[in-house]
């Protein structure tokens, strides 16, 4: 059985949400990035330069296994049929429903807005987008796509102002998600595939010996 690298689906998921997010609630620059100093790493990310409010990031807390989803039993030990490798051949992964919960910090310059991009306004879509599940999104993965859901906190605490520097006032939101996704071995796997089964149909005996046999074949897909 040979093994194939691939790109994991956890990579699909988060990159997934991250552009659900920029939709929603229109940040111009968000990223995945587990470090201290987000804002210089969001920027060198863009390029060095300076950010347009509002921008976000999200840091990655805590990844479990979805204990609440279907029985992952098949996607683990026989592992999801991606593509058909060959004639006789299919090429599978193996997938773990899963958890990540992840913080969640926007950053705005103003505190409240008729449209988009302040503090008031973030609270009141993210109160929408939990109700109404409008971070919701699928991914394809293979010849499947996968449902990605998301369990948004209940409220939000409003901030104070962070700082001001040259008359330039800005917010700092913090709040949390659980985006329940998957993840998955970075390999393909390969395996026989069935193309023909018999079936014995007893229409007569002769001598205790069976006489009719008939042989059902898959139709080949281009």
């Amino acid at each position: 059985m040979a093994d194939t690298a691939i790109e994991s689906i956890d990579y699909l998921v988060l990159n997934g949400f991250q552009q659900r997010f920029q939709q929603v609630f229109g940040a111009v620059k968000c990223a995945f990035i587990n470090a201290n100093d987000k804002t210089k790493i969001l920027q060198r990310l863009f390029g060095d330069t300076p950010l347009e409010y509002p921008y976000a990031t999200f840091e990655i807390r805590r990844v479990e296994e979805n204990a609440e989803s279907y029985n992952p039993h098949n996607f683990l030990r026989r592992g999801l049929v991606l593509d058909v490798a060959s004639d006789t051949e299919v090429r599978t992964v193996r997938v773990l429903p899963t958890n990540f919960e992840i913080e969640i910090e926007y950053t705005t310059n103003k505190f409240q807005s008729v449209e988009q991009g302040s503090v008031l306004a973030f609270c009141r879509r993210w109160l929408l987008a939990r109700r109404l599940g409008y971070l919701k999104t699928s991914i394809n993965y293979g010849r499947h796509q996968f449902g990605i859901l998301v369990t948004m906190d209940p409220g939000i605490d409003t901030p104070s102002r962070e700082n001001v520097v040259e008359n330039e006032t800005s917010y700092k939101i913090s709040c949390r998600a659980v985006i329940h996704g998957y993840t998955s071995e970075p390999v393909l796997g390969q395996k026989g595939k069935v193309t023909q089964f018999n079936v014995n149909g007893q229409v007569g005996q002769v001598n205790g010996q069976i006489i009719s046999t008939q042989f059902f074949a898959f139709p080949q897909k281009s």
